[in-house]
């Protein structure tokens, strides 16, 4: 009895302080890093250079030079200094000399007459706003100015120019001394208390588990069919964006979002993306980023056999999973980790509730919380802890008075504080509102009122994110939960039990949906956070369909108006299901059969409801000369459910491995990961050709030799025809026409000529817009064009695909500038309008068509004729990189507090 005592003791104290410890994870102290930039670098004349800032706007800002600097600035080009380009100040600030005069634009204006003889200004900035004086007084006031250059047209040394420029880069933190040791603390009381639970467990006699491991062939199928996927499988939505993000966290030492959003931090989400980076030291092809991934799947795939069994259970639950998991989880997206963790959290609450173990419930809220912070869908593990909540209480109370029940609540709490180390190790509370401050801002978040609209993307035909993949599981899912509930209602009308297990699946997976709801995005690709925990529900559907109908008709026969609309149900989401085009997220389609079209062989098309009521009809009339007498047709219904899951699968994993044969003497993503897994060649890389100028030998009167390479121009600014003419070597003219666009830019465009007519040996252009000399172009592999070590800006869209391209990198606050740039288009314009390349979204590339002389090239796919999607930038800097010099600071703050 003593011993008891201690033990509910021990489990009170260590549940209470690690629950109190985890509470104060988020407000513990953490150091920021604090960069702060120095220019000119050097004793001689300042130079101009870059400094794209990824937050944008300095923490603070202290530029200083005296009047003698102001007319030297006269006298050698007009600028004393600038933050943005001179030809672009709107979000900067630039500061000029000009007839004795101080001229500033940008963010705001000041015209001051420069005094005779010496004086000095001053322009100081701090997140209160920024004020300019003069010998002290001050004579303007405006907010904070972009930062992407550090500009000055002075040349001559002796200048007394000295700018200071605190870098924002707030969210790289890392744990304090002081954090540290209560992360030790925390794991040593949840150690505590989960050992608390494994000897409160031991004190109890109950039955052991009956668990027999028998291997059958699908257990080898099914993952033979995953890992033929690993090679085969189109991209996610976001592989891209997601494997850049982690490729620059060992440089940042933090997630942020990279892309946009001024990089912000991704606290409390992170963990999944530290493992992504860590994971990369492996390399970056497609197939070794995908390894996790197929883990993962391997896991819930064999949790889920532990789980679902009985007769045929192998091969309905095989085509459940791999119908949900093959075209939602093969990726680098975290929605692979949230459904392991989903269902190894219902199989450990199962095994709690059945063994009556309080270890397996701890061991369920340890996972769950895993989990939740891989991820905002990681909402939908904590459904299987509600859905057993009448279980688990009556296991938490069971034999035990008020004082026991709180012990035991809190130990088996604990194991969740797992979750939270991994959570806010290197975070805080404000990092999380701050973030959620700025994306609110920039980009707006959805919220649990806007849920339809995934379920719109859903059902968007045409859509990639409403591919007939995704539609299949989800929707088939959605029929079921219906069903579902109306065979609960009416088994506990009649007093009839429903499995136990079908029972928590079915409301777990109810509970997930609704979960989803809270998250704040809605696209479709979230659903596959529901794979594991709803293809167990819908195999447990399956399985206990028939037995539950027969126990609650008395087996008699199902009543017409029930089994009509059973089926009637089914097919018309089958149907729903099959009109979903045969479209992926960012993909060329090489090779794959069928593109953009519903799923069909010959005349049989699975988005006609009438094919799949035939089939329902034709096992029914199979099932009844079979002896299976009026259940013929309730029995049918999940085998044709079955078939269809199979379907799909087929048509799916069928398709790419056609679209692979086709491709392999030429190239395909997926051609490409099973010839080149390692991806020594660099993947789309090697695919994609661009153009390279190469000039030609000048004649007289402004004619040109040409060859028989493609000949071009490139042009910039506003729309202005180009007249081409084509002669012959004694300046006959054979052919004539003129060239133009529609863009009006300074983005520098590549207009390629038609072909010279026959006998044509030259070319000349004559125009009023602004053209460069004909050029011939040669095409080669983009893989030879751009230089291994250079900064290369490849679109998110595509990223995944360019393993070899060294992304910009983001480190102490500041972005790299490129030299290269690789984006997702259908016209040079458009492949830069993106929302990366927005400086309203806090873009990565948001400065680069302002502080760079940016040329489209042409680019193609190789031997894949036809426009594509694929648009190639040569990026100059306008100015040098690094000219400057950089310290650091450490600051350590509360976890509820900013850097001063």
């Amino acid at each position: 009895m003593r011993g008891k005592r201690r033990l509910k003791v021990a489990a009170l104290v260590s549940g209470a302080l690690t629950v109190l410890f985890a509470a104060l994870m988020p407000l513990a102290p953490v150091t920021i890093n604090d960069p702060t930039v120095s220019w000119p670098d050097g004793a001689g004349a300042p130079k101009s250079t870059m400094l794209p800032l990824s937050a944008y706007r300095p923490f603070e800002m202290d530029a200083r030079f005296g009047c003698d600097t102001v007319r030297a600035a006269q006298a050698s080009g007009g600028v004393v200094f600038a933050t943005i380009t001179p030809t672009a100040p709107a979000r900067g600030l630039v500061v000029r000399a000009e007839n004795g005069r101080l001229l500033v634009s940008g963010v705001t204006t000041l015209d001051d007459p420069v005094p005779a003889g010496s004086c000095a200004y001053e322009i100081r900035g701090d997140r209160d706003g920024l004020s300019i004086l003069r010998d002290g007084r001050e004579i303007g006031r405006s907010v904070m100015p972009d930062v992407h250059v550090l500009a000055t047209s002075i040349t001559a040394p002796g200048s007394d120019l000295a700018v200071r420029i605190r870098v924002d880069d707030q969210f790289s933190t890392s744990p304090s001394v002081w954090k540290i040791v209560l992360m030790v603390l925390l794991a040593l009381s949840t150690a505590t208390a989960f050992a608390c639970l494994v000897l409160m467990d031991r004190r109890v006699a109950r039955e052991p588990s009956t668990f027999r491991w028998r291997l059958s062939p699908v257990d080898l199928v099914v993952p033979a069919i995953m890992l033929a996927w690993l090679f085969l499988a189109p991209m996610s939505d976001d592989d891209g964006y997601y494997s850049a993000m982690a490729r620059n966290v060992p440089f940042e030492g933090y997630v942020g979002n990279y892309y946009q959003i001024l990089n912000q931090g991704f606290t409390p989400f992170s963990w999944f993306y530290y493992f992504l980076a860590k994971w990369q030291v492996f390399g970056f092809a497609p197939v070794v980023l995908r390894i996790p991934a197929l883990l993962f799947g391997l896991v819930t795939w064999f949790a889920a056999r532990r789980y679902v069994s009985g007769r045929f259970s192998g091969v309905v639950l095989g085509a459940a999973f791999l119908a949900w998991w093959l075209p939602l989880d093969m990726g680098v997206r975290p929605e692979g980790v949230v459904t392991m963790c989903g269902l190894l959290t219902l199989l450990a609450v199962t095994a709690a509730v059945e063994r009556q173990r309080l270890a397996w419930l701890g061991a369920a809220v340890g996972v769950a919380g895993i989990g939740f912070f891989a991820h905002p869908t990681g909402f939908t593990t904590l459904a299987p802890l509600i859905a057993g909540l009448p279980f688990v209480w009556k296991l938490l109370a069971t034999d035990a008075g008020w004082r026991t029940i709180v012990a035991r609540t809190l130990a088996v709490l604990s194991p969740g504080a797992i979750a939270v180390i991994m959570a806010f190790s290197d975070g805080s509370l404000r990092d999380f509102l701050y973030a959620q401050e700025i994306f609110k801002k920039m980009a707006g978040s959805e919220t649990w009122y806007t849920e339809f609209g995934r379920w719109v993307f859903l059902l968007n035909q045409g859509d990639a994110m409403a591919n007939y993949a995704k539609r299949a599981p989800v929707l088939l899912c959605v029929v079921a939960l219906i069903w579902f509930v109306v065979l609960v209602t009416a088994a506990r009308a009649r007093r009839i039990e429903v499995p136990s297990r079908l029972a928590l699946t079915g409301w777990s997976t109810m509970f997930a949906f609704f979960l989803l709801w809270f998250t704040p995005s809605k696209w479709t690709h979230h659903f596959g956070s529901l794979a594991g925990i709803g293809s167990v529900f819908l195999a447990l559907m399956l399985l206990a369909f028939v037995p539950l109908v027969r126990e609650l008709t008395n087996d008699r026969k199902l009543s017409v108006p029930v089994l009509f609309g059973g089926a009637v149900s089914v097919v018309v989401m089958m149907g729903l299901a099959g009109h979903g085009a045969n479209l992926w997220p960012y993909s060329w389609h090489l090779g794959l059969p069928s593109t953009g079209v519903p799923p069909h062989l010959s005349v049989l098309k699975f988005d006609k409801p009438y094919w799949w009521l035939l089939l329902i009809v034709v096992v029914a009339v199979v099932l009844y000369r079979r002896g299976k007498g009026s259940l013929a047709p309730v029995i049918a219904i999940p085998v044709v459910v079955v078939l269809f899951f199979a379907a799909n699968v087929t048509y799916l994993v069928g398709g790419f491995a056609v679209a692979t044969v086709r491709t392999l003497d030429t190239w395909s993503p997926w051609a490409a990961n099973v010839r080149d897994p390692l991806a020594e060649r660099c993947v789309a890389a090697d695919g994609i050709e661009v153009a390279t100028p190469q000039s030609l030998v000048p004649l007289p009167d402004r004619w040109f030799a040409i060859q028989t390479d493609p000949v071009a121009t490139v042009v910039t600014g506003k729309p202005a025809a180009v007249t081409y003419e084509y002669a012959t070597s004694n300046a006959e003219v054979l052919g004539t026409g003129k060239l133009t666009d529609t863009v009006d830019s300074t983005l520098r465009r590549t207009l390629v000529l038609p072909p010279a007519p026959p006998g044509a040996t030259q070319v000349r252009l004559t125009g009023d817009g602004e053209f460069s000399a004909p050029a011939a172009q040669k095409y080669v592999p983009l893989r030879e064009f751009l230089p291994r070590e250079a900064a290369v800006g490849v679109a998110w869209q595509f990223a995944f695909l360019f393993p070899c391209q060294r992304q910009p990198r983001v480190q102490d606050g500041v972005i790299e500038p490129i030299s290269y740039a690789v984006q997702w288009g259908d016209s040079p314009w458009l492949g830069l309008s993106d929302a990366t390349w927005q400086p309203v979204r806090g873009a990565l590339f948001g400065d680069v068509l302002t502080t760079h002389e940016v040329t489209a090239l042409p680019a193609r796919l190789r031997d894949f004729a036809g426009p594509h999607p694929i648009q190639v930038y040569r990026t100059t800097p306008l100015y040098e990189t690094g000219g400057y010099t950089t310290t650091h600071d450490r600051q350590t703050r509360t976890g509820w507090e900013g850097p001063r």
